[in-house]
């Protein structure tokens, strides 16, 4: 249809979704690295979609801080630095000590219920010391847990952030310790909020998240002292050796 002379165009949003969906999920899985470029017409090949969707997805994930797109530079993904982590975490531990304090008091018998086979599903991945499962379980035990809480905004404040907020776990999880940790935390959780204990669940949350941030912040600071290490690392000039020359066929 036309309005006031201009021509409008209605975009596939489905398709676009599930344009910013792999993308998200490529990143999220570290497919593609920090500070890695993203090239349109790759992205366009290797998803099978018009530049149009790409660079819409690419906006997308820019708003939620996955993608940095530089003037003539182009897109990239996104590094999370030090400062940025923290305050994510910050927002997280408010956040989510409210959802355990308002699961215990506003969630059903079923969602009670719920939240003890997400449990599960993390302890199963857990024992099997499946990293990337027992990512995507976390992420179901929230997802209960916030809807359990019967507060939308919480949900809706944190998804902007999702992306982030699995690499930051991803980080935190490869750091020796965190996994059993973690898992002790999440079950203390799991029992504050079927035990009706709401201050305890609060308590419980904000502990676990800022346990996590610890971890997290600690990677990053790993991180740095690698790369001064190898810096210093001078480079060995190595004498090359040279065999006995070959006799030439006359």
């Amino acid at each position: 249809m036309r309005a006031s002379g201009l021509l409008i165009t209605r975009l596939p949003v489905p398709l676009r979704n599930r344009v910013v969906e792999r993308l998200r999920l490529a990143i999220r899985e570290q497919l593609l690295p920090e500070g890695s470029r993203l090239v349109e017409r790759q992205l366009c090949e290797m998803l099978g979609v018009s530049r149009t969707l790409v660079r819409e997805a690419l906006r997308q994930l820019e708003a939620e801080g996955l993608v940095t797109i530089v003037p003539h530079r182009g897109p990239s993904v996104a590094r999370l630095d030090r400062a940025t982590v923290k305050g994510i975490y910050e927002v997280r531990g408010v956040l989510e000590a409210l959802a355990g304090r308002l699961f215990v008091e506003r969630a059903t018998a079923a969602d009670r219920r719920r939240l003890a086979e997400a449990f599960a599903g993390f302890e199963r991945a857990h024992a099997a010391h499946d990293s990337a499962a027992s990512l995507r379980e976390t992420s179901r035990f929230y997802n209960v847990l916030f809807a359990g809480a019967r507060n939308p905004v919480i949900p809706a404040t944190l998804r902007p952030l999702s992306g982030r907020i699995h690499l930051l776990r991803a980080r935190s999880f490869a750091m020796p310790g965190r996994k059993e940790e973690s898992y002790r935390e999440m079950k203390a959780i799991l029992e504050a909020a079927l035990g009706h204990h709401p201050q305890q669940a609060w308590s419980c949350c904000l502990l676990h998240v800022e346990n996590a941030a610890r971890y997290a912040l600690n990677s990053f600071e790993d991180e740095a002292g690698r790369a001064q290490a190898n810096a210093a690392i001078p480079l060995k000039r190595t004498k090359r050796k040279y065999g006995k020359p070959r006799e030439r066929n006359p």
